[in-house]
């Protein structure tokens, strides 16, 4: 695999360590129980079942969500506003009530302590579903975030997925509706199992970190070629998707630019950004540009508090510049 490898100088400037918070706790936070809700509010709840004989079991989305609009409601924020760094969702598991494939639609989001918003990994509507063809192709396209995440409280995730049937919506069925909290575990799966499904989420806590946000810019050559873009830091050895046009066209703008699913990756302060492509030309260049061979490149860049960097993938067809601008968190 051809690769380069871009440095730059830090500036020297330091961010406060996130962890002290996180390790320090509040001993006014009410004790969390299995799904991280607060157990005061759990053992309300279960006092009112002991009451009442037809009571139904709420589901944890349900309960969170009651639990989260007594708390910041007051504050005026709804809990549908909008507002970290997760590796990739994918079903692992349907039940018999489910046939593959599956046109997915719905929403996953994470709130963090910054404004208690939803920031969405995934978001479709039901004319916008994703298509899930088998368990060997069940992986969700992630969007998300839209900012790195400050890792100082615990995090909620929301997950409200249904399917998409053949007649009306509300013959549609549930695929996941569930809600769970992170815990600042280094590097977790958690599996959520629901009446129809399970989905495995992976997600992984760095410490000093900075957010990169990534473009890339076709300068030179041809604009109709397919590629999978993943990144990666040099401390977990597991790819995240930034685009993967699955054999079809790349969407470039006007401009030039890729249009990337994601574009936000945090990586340590003094690690390293990995970014990978795998390309080949469209049908239409085949024949003059290498027979649809795919091509793989790499490249290395150093973060740089609040400057960027840029680097390229020469691919033979076309020649793409790659443009990282970095950050400090808040």
């Amino acid at each position: 695999m051809a690769e380069a490898e871009l440095c730059g100088d830090s500036l020297g400037h330091k961010r406060a360590d996130p962890e002290g918070a996180a390790n320090g706790g509040d001993a006014k936070r009410p004790h969390e129980d299995g799904n991280g809700l607060p157990s005061s509010s759990m053992e309300k709840i279960e006092t009112e079942v002991e009451e009442d004989d037809d009571y139904q079991e709420e589901n944890p989305l349900d309960i969170y969500r009651q639990i989260w609009t007594e708390r910041f409601g007051r504050l005026g924020i709804s809990f549908e506003d909008e507002s970290t760094y997760v590796l990739y969702v994918k079903v692992t598991q349907i039940t018999d009530a489910l046939q593959w494939p599956l046109d997915v639609y719905g929403v996953i989001a994470l709130r963090d302590s910054i404004d208690h918003k939803r920031d969405f990994l995934f978001r479709r509507t039901r004319d916008q579903c994703q298509t899930l063809a088998s368990l060997q192709d069940a992986e969700l396209e992630i969007t998300g975030p839209s900012r790195a995440v400050l890792l100082i409280d615990p995090h909620a995730f929301e997950i409200d997925l249904k399917v998409r049937g053949n007649g009306s919506p509300s013959e549609d069925k549930a695929l996941s509706y569930y809600a769970f909290i992170y815990e600042h575990i280094a590097h977790m799966d958690k599996m959520v199992p629901t009446e129809h499904s399970t989905i495995e989420v992976r997600f992984a806590h760095l410490a000093r970190t900075l957010e990169s946000t990534i473009k890339v810019i076709v300068i030179s050559g041809s604009c109709d070629f397919s590629a999978r873009f993943t990144a990666r830091t040099a401390s977990i050895d597991e790819d995240m998707v930034l685009l993967d046009s699955r054999g079809g066209k790349v969407d470039v703008s006007e401009e030039g630019e890729a249009v990337l699913k994601r574009r936000i990756v945090t990586v340590e302060e003094r690690g390293k950004l990995i970014l990978d492509v795998e390309a080949a030309p469209c049908d239409a260049e085949k024949s003059s540009s290498g027979g649809g061979i795919v091509l793989k490149r790499r490249i290395k860049l150093t973060p740089m508090t609040a400057l960027r960097n840029e680097g390229g993938f020469d691919l033979g067809f076309s020649r793409l510049r790659v443009i990282v601008a970095w950050s400090m968190l808040p």
